[in-house]
């Protein structure tokens, strides 16, 4: 089975589809930011909803410059949580047939490898963590926990991002991404470098 989007539809006799789950506003997986918002700032359709799915996508890999309370932060907290359920299931959504959508971003996040999902989680957690340290507030997550699994070995084919510490990502195979760590892990020296995502 491959996972589609699916239109959610509110006429009478409309019943989710098997192996499907809910996406829209009235979920968990909804998109916290509205065509409305942006047509208010003067923007038409359908440019509204290109930067509404596009806000969605910049604040679930951790943005916060548009959203900076503690609500924005605990309410992407639980839709990271909950992205292993949307694996292998297709998405409903209002959001018509090629129509930008924030499903479609859901579903290439729910593609993703179990491993490929937990390191851009944990480089989304860290990412909002840094931000809310810099701007005074004190973190959410263990900073020991994502470490571990952003400075993981990894024992599959393919490549990997990493941060080099100023925050962009550079791109290397696996093989050259562990012998960073065993070196730096040799000569007992930090580790100046972070996953951010995993690519098989």
């Amino acid at each position: 089975m491959n996972p589609t989007r699916i239109q959610r539809q509110r006429t009478k006799g409309w019943s989710k589809p098997p192996h499907c789950v809910i996406v829209d506003r009235t979920s968990h997986f909804g998109n916290p930011f509205t065509i409305d918002q942006f047509i208010t700032l003067g923007h038409q359709e359908p440019e509204a909803r290109t930067m509404a799915v596009a806000q969605f996508r910049q604040w679930l890999h951790g943005s916060r410059a548009t959203w900076t309370s503690d609500e924005s932060d605990r309410r992407r907290e639980q839709l990271l949580t909950r992205l292993p359920e949307l694996r292998g299931m297709h998405l409903a959504c209002p959001c018509g047939p090629g129509e930008p959508c924030h499903g479609d971003i859901l579903l290439k996040w729910a593609a993703l490898s179990y491993l490929a999902l937990q390191v851009r989680t944990a480089a989304t957690r860290a990412r909002v963590d840094q931000q809310r340290t810099a701007h005074g507030l004190d973190p959410i997550h263990d900073a020991d926990e994502l470490t571990a699994v952003l400075t993981q070995e990894i024992h599959l084919s393919g490549t990997v991002d990493f941060d080099p510490g100023d925050g962009i990502p550079q791109r290397c195979d696996h093989h050259t991404w562990n012998n960073y760590l065993r070196r730096r892990r040799l000569l007992r020296e930090p580790m100046t470098r972070r996953l951010v995502d995993v690519f098989g």
